[in-house]
C-alpha cells in the first residue's frame, strides 16, 4: 500500500479527535441553555471517543510495523470500537430519557455530530478488517451489524475472512 494511503487511512482514525473537540465544543455553544446539562449528555461520548482514537491510532502504527502484532490489537481494536458504539448508543438513550422528561422529541445539538462518529466508526472498522480479521459480532450489536452489512455489501464481498458476513 501507498504511503499516500497509509496516511489517508490514519487520517480518517484520528479525525476522532476532531469529532470529540466538536462534542465539547457544543458546551459552549450559544444554543445550549444551560452548559452542565450538555456537558453531562456528551461527556461519556466525548471520553470513549478519544480513548478509542487513541487506541486505534496506536494500534494501526502498530500493525503497520509489526505484522505479528496483529493478534494482540484484534481485542483492543474491537473493545475500543465497541466502546464507541456503546457510548453512542448510551448518549441517544440519554437524550431520548430527557425527550420523555418534557413529552416531546429533543433533538441535541450534538445530534449531527454523533452521526459523524458513528459514520467515521464505520469507515474505520473497514480500514481494520482489509488488515486484520475482526469479529464484528463483538464489536456492534445485532441490529446495527445488519444495517452495516446491508448498506456496506460490497466492501465486505471483498474480504476473504470476512465474505461470508455479507
Amino acid at each position: 500500500m501507498k504511503n499516500d494511503e497509509l496516511k489517508k487511512q490514519y487520517d480518517h482514525i484520528t479525525s476522532l479527535y476532531d469529532m470529540a473537540e466538536e462534542l465539547a465544543a457544543t458546551v459552549e455553544s450559544k444554543q445550549v441553555k444551560n452548559p452542565e446539562d450538555q456537558l453531562m449528555l456528551v461527556e461519556p461520548l466525548l471520553n470513549a471517543v478519544a480513548d478509542a482514537a487513541e487506541v486505534l491510532g496506536e494500534e494501526y502504527i502498530n500493525i503497520l510495523e509489526d505484522k505479528s502484532h496483529h493478534k494482540s490489537a484484534k481485542s483492543r481494536i474491537e473493545k475500543a470500537l465497541r466502546k464507541i458504539f456503546t457510548a453512542l448508543e448510551n448518549y441517544h438513550q440519554r437524550v431520548k430519557e430527557l425527550s420523555e422528561g418534557v413529552g416531546m422529541a429533543l433533538k441535541n445539538i450534538a445530534d449531527p455530530i454523533a452521526e459523524k462518529i458513528y459514520t467515521q466508526a464505520e469507515k474505520i472498522m473497514l480500514i481494520f478488517m482489509r488488515m486484520i480479521n475482526l469479529s464484528l459480532e463483538r464489536i456492534m450489536r445485532k441490529h446495527e451489524l445488519e444495517e452495516f452489512k446491508r448498506l456496506n455489501e460490497k466492501s465486505l464481498n471483498l474480504l476473504p475472512q470476512h465474505g461470508h458476513l455479507a
